[in-house]
């Protein structure tokens, strides 16, 4: 497979090409290109899939699963997520879509497929589709036009299928108001949460520590060390085989041009007087009128810097209300469409955003303009450098291990290039150290590997290393002694837990006759607190990332204040009590309710595809090779 990829690849760009191009191949699917009787793994409804495109799918698969996984993909997650059955389910759907295509007769015309090409960023060139681009990408990937264009043909017709499912869906308006209501609802706590860290008098005796260290000594064992054989293709190695002339430099920034343009700025302050989201027209409307006071008085001579140190409610007060230099799309809409209206010198009346109303005068203005070659000359060459060098590199590792699937061992294939067999370890899962680009990315690859295997080529950090695993040494549980102090500290950590979980129950025992947490917490000389207003689902500053505390908290009532259990939450343990519930009010989910609609359907459709395509897979005929997929 390397081979191939080396064979495919002449460059370290087109390899980059490639890796677009991959997840558009992963997301179109093979479909029934090429299908032919003979070598079926499965029929459905007397169509057959032929194992090449059983291949084809379960290698996209696995490239998609390499993106997301990286060096950590084994055998182990393979199966566990069932690549094997994912592959042909993939193409089962494919063959139940295209049939009811046929079947609702969905054309696709030649100038909606040509639309569909002219929108992949990987046959652009310059932000334009490039035919000579288009060509040469396929080209790599051992693809002609005619069978891509078939491909996307296909892709096509199976989401207009999907368009006509998802036609059917629909929200009304009371869905949108019961779901907004939901979603939106606010609710407000009362807490009194039993940190263990508090609990500062735990005392550990001996006969405690043994036996707490023999119930959990697999807790206690050394780290995994592993040694390793490699080579090892950095790309330093190369630097004296890599120039990059003025002419190649040149035809890098003609190509890019865009990444060197410098969009227009201005430089400016502004006095802001703020306006809550939630306001009232009379508060808007009285925000407004100060905005315009002191407009008048900037416009009128008074100097602009003392007038925002005075006025202003923003966070650049203090400097005067100055903002820097900015560009058209680092501000709001509302305040940037102002500023960029004005010359320089000028003062803005009133614009409202979300933050309220502005006051903008703008100091400077600074045109769009094109950094010079000779500015970045030096930032190109580097670029085009480090990627050549990767190249050479990557195609040396190609080499090696071409000899490797030949049959050579790690030294022969050393060999071909010139690179001496290195040694590393023996090393944990932090790595060996700097004898690598990076030691933990290192570590990762070769731990995932099996003994004596020689594995594919692994670029880590900046270079490229062919790894074989020889020796590994098993943890191995440590005696108590060597690990007195990591036990002694797990085992108070415990006991403080159980003492703070004992502590939050007798006060929730208490709380449930009397019901008044505040009441009840100040009379034992604790404090309750009060959390934010939050919505369900929410992450909210007292409590952290618990879902467990905000999903309680709207289980509670005026009737019901208090929870009936301690809730173990990133601080420790809390008890619970209902303060307020605030609902979204009328005029709100109206404004919003468009929006939410949308936003609704958009969920319904997968539910709404899967069932559909269940119903199809329920009155198909599917017959899959006995013995395939296990």
């Amino acid at each position: 497979m390397l081979k191939l990829m080396r064979e495919n690849t002449g460059s370290w760009i087109i390899k980059i090409l490639l890796g677009l191009i991959v997840l558009v191949f992963v997301f179109l699917g093979m479909g029934s290109i090429g299908a032919k009787r003979g070598n079926e793994v499965a029929m459905i409804n007397d169509q057959p899939i032929t194992l090449n495109e059983y291949q084809r799918s379960y290698q996209n698969i696995i490239e998609q699963m390499r993106q997301r996984f990286g060096d950590n993909l084994n055998d182990e997650i393979l199966q566990m997520l069932q690549v094997k059955k994912q592959a042909l389910d993939r193409l089962i759907d494919e063959r139940l879509i295209s049939g009811e295509a046929d079947r609702l007769k969905v054309e696709v015309s030649n100038q909606e497929l040509a639309n569909s090409l002219l929108d992949i960023p990987a046959f652009r060139k310059n932000g334009v589709f490039d035919l000579a681009t288009y060509k040469v990408v396929l080209s790599r990937n051992r693809m002609s036009p005619e069978s891509f264009e078939a491909m996307q043909l296909q892709a096509l017709r199976e989401q207009k299928v999907r368009d006509l499912v998802f036609s059917t869906l629909s929200v009304s308006d009371q869905e949108a108001r019961a779901w907004y209501t939901h979603s939106k609802t606010q609710v407000g706590i009362d807490y009194l949460v039993f940190n263990p860290v508090a609990y500062k008098d735990i005392a550990v005796d001996a006969k405690a520590l043994t036996d707490f260290y023999e119930s959990n000594k697999e807790k206690y064992k050394s780290e995994a060390e592993l040694t390793v054989k490699y080579l090892e293709f950095a790309v330093k190695d190369y630097q004296d085989r890599v120039t990059i002339s003025d002419d190649e430099i040149k035809a890098y920034y003609d190509e890019n041009l865009d990444q060197y343009k410098v969009p227009e700025k201005v430089e400016a302050r502004h006095i802001l007087i703020r306006v809550p989201q939630d306001a009232d027209e009379a508060t808007v409307e009285a925000a407004r009128n100060e905005a315009e006071t002191i407009h008048a008085k900037a416009v009128g001579g008074e100097d602009f810097s003392l007038l925002a140190k005075t006025f202003s409610q923003g966070p650049t007060k203090d400097d005067g209300g100055y903002l820097g230099t900015f560009a058209r799309d680092a501000m709001v809409k509302p305040f940037a469409e102002a500023a960029f209206s004005l010359a320089s010198g000028e003062i803005s009346k009133p614009v409202r955003t979300q933050f309220g109303w502005h006051v903008i005068k703008v100091e400077a203005k600074l045109p769009a303009s094109t950094t010079a070659l000779d500015k970045v000359a030096a930032e190109i060459r580097k670029t085009l450098s480090t990627a050549e060098l990767k190249n050479l590199a990557y195609s040396d590792a190609g080499k090696a291990f071409d000899g490797i699937i030949d049959g050579d061992d790690l030294e022969q294939a050393g060999l071909i290039t010139g690179k001496k067999v290195l040694t590393a370890g023996p090393f944990t899962q932090k790595g060996p150290g700097d004898v690598v680009a990076d030691s933990q990315g290192f570590a990762r690859a070769a731990f995932a590997m099996s003994l004596n295997e020689i594995g594919d080529v692994k670029e880590i950090g900046d270079n490229y290393y062919i790894i074989k695993p020889v020796e590994k040494i098993d943890p191995e549980v440590l005696p108590l002694e060597a690990v007195r102090d990591t036990v002694t500290k797990d085992l108070t950590a415990q006991l403080q837990q159980e003492r703070a979980k004992k502590d939050a129950q007798a006060f929730l025992d208490e709380l449930k006759d009397n019901k008044e947490i505040k009441a009840v917490a100040k009379a034992k000389g604790l404090e309750a607190k009060a959390s934010s207003l939050f919505v369900r689902g929410a992450t909210v500053p007292e409590f952290g990332p618990n879902s467990e505390i905000t999903a309680v908290a709207f289980e509670l009532s005026p009737e019901n204040p208090v929870h009936p259990a301690v809730v173990t939450g990133s601080g420790g343990f809390y008890v619970i009590s209902f303060r307020e519930q605030k609902l979204p009010d009328a005029a709100e989910i109206d404004e919003n309710l468009d929006g939410v609609k949308v936003s609704m359907a958009r969920s319904k459709q997968g539910s709404v595809y899967n069932e559909w395509l269940g119903e199809l897979k329920m009155a198909a005929k599917i017959d899959i090779k006995k013995g395939f997929l296990d």
